[in-house]
């Protein structure tokens, strides 16, 4: 167990609070308060899991049926001895069965383990939980409904009451009361109703007089009249009491029938919203998991006080791996305390199942045992001195100390002669270190920071300081001992500099020696630090580069993927074509013969056999007339790529192969020789193809256009003109690909289509058409 007063000098009670605060009800709140750390592995493991889960499961929605909940312990234990709960009390009995049905239920939406396993216990009662809703209301009062029998008698007395009231009300309406009436108003005194009259007029009203006032000037009298009224309603109000008594026993005795379920109920709701009270917290803090140990390895990156907010300055602290005592030193305010109790704080707030406010991957180990000598122990009532008090409680931690023990000391060897105060911390760390405790020390020492240089598994560290600001950083440097700064602290306060010189002059020659060697390892560690900064910014720079490029090649092999897709269904859509008209011309060729009463004429039969020999393949449009293929090609020539039906130009031999190297649009191709054929060089673009007719457009016109990208006013005078040389050349339908998008551009096409006076009908694509991206238009 980790002493009450290792909890206290950290300051482990805050985080306790700063956790109360996140739960939603008093069992939440009670168990952080009463949270404590474990040295157990699997339970610390099982408490992070739980966090983990409670945080995902935050994510998505927060476990509002937690809130409004109250402890119910004395309530419970009041109906486990026959006791008769309260309106209130059992809508706040109402209010944990309704939690415990929906925890079950928000704990089964999501892939949540072991916040399922922690509500399998829960115990639900529907039927009980309905009949408490309908009988009591929100706010704690019975309703009407909760019986027939109460419904009845608070009819009856509500009747009274307006029966009452119409009569004083015209009572004190009456001019001629008015007079004797102290104020015309009704009023109650002991539950009955009265009217306030002047004392010298109670004998013009007879009743009953109930009360008077402090003066004695106005009596309160209840009119004889609405006397038996009042009797009726106070009878009523018994028999009230009577059937809300009889309610209440038969509720309390329902629920003293599973008081055992309830308190499990209470018990884990309580402990369900310490969970999520662990995840908020952890989600307030930008905390991540720690990775646990048991073998005493401490590696904390970019690890922040807790408590201090933005404000505090992350560090690295490494301990247990490749040493076993760290001694850190620096000026004072410069952070060695901060940091001393960030490590404990840390180490505490894991075996407690927290997460950290470090990054992810910081390793903590689980320890048995946590000691700490912080802060001032002076005791004025044991008569003990700073020193004599740090040295007793240094004292019980050698004696308690073990390797499974995170030891941590606040300046060492202070409080005393310098040179005895080093020789006991050279004993004291000699100690914990055959010991095998993890051990942090904080010191001026000048000693000891020798001692951390020639003893093995001992290492130095330094809290920065600012040479020019001559103010602390508060950042730790492990590997390197910190400087007190006196001298410099000196002179910017404003000491004379010949004092500040003289000064220096005494200190002893060895110890300016260590000094300046500490400066310069100081100024080469800055130095190699804006190195690796350097690197590791132009490293980054490089992956960012490395994967702009990869993006790129995606990109260009999608494009090229397209060309060649595209290709090869031209390819296919020209055979198909060809194919029909040699289909067509063959089909009337025979027909043409096959009567053979009427043979056909000479010139039928020359019409006929010329149309099957002028069928060919169109290899390339427009620009060619004859096939280059005895030339030689050379880099800046137009060819067309055979058989990917694809032209671009000419840049050059490639590989030893003999390989041709084309640029067609953004791609570029290796092609080999006799696949290439060499064109004319192409038309300038808006240059008619001169002998361009009516059968060339029928053969080169596709049945599709795709505007897809393009604005809807670009798209529209595209699809205008692709529509008149459809038309003209006697295309029953088209399809006009678009794409989805956001469908804009569809809508803009769609209305453009339903204004064309030669479309007959349009509709979206099938499936196997492209659904939604496609128009399909009939024309007329």
């Amino acid at each position: 167990m980790i002493e009450e007063k290792v909890l206290e000098k950290l300051e482990y009670h805050k985080i306790q609070n700063m956790l109360a605060d996140l739960a939603l009800f008093e069992g939440g709140t009670a168990r952080a308060h009463a949270m404590m750390p474990v040295n157990n592995f699997e339970s610390v493991n099982k408490r992070l899991d739980e966090t983990g889960e409670a945080m995902e499961a935050l994510r998505f929605e927060e476990p509002s049926f937690l809130s409004g909940l109250k402890l119910l312990s004395r309530q419970l234990a009041k109906v486990r001895v026959g006791g008769i709960l309260t309106a209130p009390e059992l809508r706040d009995v109402y209010l944990l069965l309704y939690a415990s049905r929906m925890a079950s239920r928000y704990v089964q939406r999501g892939k949540y383990s072991l916040l399922t396993s922690l509500c399998t216990s829960l115990t639900e009662d529907r039927e009980l939980e309905q009949k408490i809703d309908r009988a009591v209301g929100e706010e704690g009062q019975l309703r009407d409904d909760a019986s027939a029998e109460l419904k009845n008698i608070r009819n009856q007395i509500n009747t009274s009451r307006m029966r009452i009231k119409d009569y004083l009300q015209n009572f004190i309406r009456s001019s001629d009361n008015q007079k004797i009436l102290q104020e015309a108003l009704v009023t109650e005194r002991d539950g009955r109703y009265v009217v306030p009259v002047k004392q010298e007029n109670r004998s013009m009203v007879k009743g009953i007089v109930h009360d008077e006032s402090a003066s004695g000037a106005t009596v309160y009298i209840e009119p004889l009249p609405v006397v038996d009224l009042n009797n009726r309603m106070r009878s009523l109000q018994m028999e009230e009491k009577r059937e809300i008594e009889r309610i209440l026993r038969s509720f309390s005795n329902s629920v003293g029938l599973m008081v055992d379920e309830l308190e499990r109920n209470q018990e884990v709701l309580a402990l369900l919203d310490f969970v999520f009270a662990r995840a908020r917290l952890a989600y307030k803090m930008n905390a991540y998991r720690p990775v646990t140990n048991m073998r005493g390895i401490l590696e904390i990156y970019r690890g922040k006080h807790p408590l201090l907010g933005e404000e505090a300055v992350p560090v690295d602290v490494e301990l247990g791996k490749n040493f076993d005592v760290l001694v850190i030193t620096g000026p004072n305010t410069g952070g060695k305390t901060v940091t001393l109790k960030t490590i404990g704080l840390l180490v505490l707030m894991t075996m407690s199942g927290l997460y950290i406010p470090a990054r992810e991957k910081s390793r903590i180990s689980i320890f048995d045992s946590i000691y700490v000598d912080i802060g001032d122990e002076q005791s004025i009532e044991q008569s003990l001195s700073t020193f004599s008090s740090h040295m007793s409680n240094i004292i019980r931690i050698l004696d308690r100390a073990d390797r499974k023990s995170l030891v941590l000391l606040d300046e060492l060897g202070a409080g005393t002669d310098p040179v005895e105060g080093s020789a006991l911390g050279h004993v004291i760390m000699d100690q914990l270190r055959d010991k095998g405790s993890k051990v942090v020390v904080t010191t001026h020492q000048s000693e000891l920071k020798n001692y951390a240089y020639q003893t093995e598994r001992v290492e130095n560290a330094c809290v920065e300081f600012d040479p020019v600001s001559l103010q602390p950083t508060y950042e730790l440097t492990i590997g390197m001992p910190g400087q007190s700064n006196a001298f410099e602290i000196a002179m910017k306060l404003g000491m004379n500099n010949n004092l500040v010189q003289k000064a220096r002059e005494l200190v002893p020659q060895r110890e300016m020696e260590v000094g300046n060697m500490i400066r310069q390892l100081k100024e080469s560690h800055y130095t190699l630090d804006q190195e690796s900064r350097e690197v590791t910014k132009i490293k980054e720079e490089l992956i960012k580069e490395r994967e702009r490029l990869n993006q790129a090649k995606i990109e260009f092999e999608q494009e090229q993927q397209e060309i060649i897709a595209c290709a090869r269904e031209d390819a296919a859509r020209e055979l198909r074509r060809v194919k029909q008209e040699a289909g067509e011309a063959l089909q009337e060729f025979k027909d043409l013969v096959k009567d053979k009463d009427k043979p056909p004429k000479w010139h039928e039969i020359e019409e006929k056999r010329q149309r099957i020999k002028n069928i060919v393949v169109h290899k390339y449009p427009d620009e060619i007339k004859t096939e280059k293929q005895d030339q030689k090609i050379r880099t800046g020539d137009y060819v067309l790529i055979k058989n990917i039906n694809q032209k671009g130009y000419v840049l050059g031999s490639y590989g030893a192969q003999g390989d041709v190297s084309i640029q067609v649009g953004s791609m570029k191709f290796n092609v080999r020789p006799e696949n290439l054929v060499k064109l004319d060089m192409p038309v300038p673009a808006g240059t008619p193809w001169r002998g361009e007719s009516y059968l060339d457009k029928a053969r080169h016109i596709s049945k599709e256009i795709d505007v897809r990208g393009q604005l809807a006013e670009d798209a529209i005078m595209e699809i205008d003109k692709y529509l008149a040389d459809a038309l003209l050349v006697g295309l029953e339908s088209v399809r006009l690909i678009h794409g989805k998008g956001t469908g804009a551009l569809r809508t803009a096409v769609q209305k453009y289509l339903k204004t064309h006076p030669q479309v007959k009908a349009f509709r979206d694509g099938l499936p196997e058409e492209g659904g939604h991206g496609v128009t399909v238009v009939e024309f007329k």
